[in-house]
């Protein structure tokens, strides 16, 4: 009966030595994230629609070869 009481309060320890060391280890982590957050706060963020690709293809060249001829006689 006393290894069972013995096994019992070993597992329970390791269960709350393991939860202090993800409670302080996801902390940690938390703290490190916002100080991150806080030192990009003040940087300029480009204006990501500059970057946006045509959307109208009727704005381009409608025929590519147009500009391809030449005439040999000039």
């Amino acid at each position: 009966m006393k290894k069972i009481i013995s096994i019992i309060i070993v597992i329970a320890v390791l269960l709350v030595v393991a939860g202090a060391v993800y409670y302080f280890s996801y902390q940690m982590g938390y703290q490190n994230g916002v100080a991150d957050c806080k030192a990009n706060a003040g940087n300029v963020v480009s204006n990501p629609l500059e970057k946006m690709p045509d959307t109208n293809p009727f704005d381009k060249i409608v025929n590519p070869f147009k500009d391809a001829y030449k005439n040999p006689f000039k």
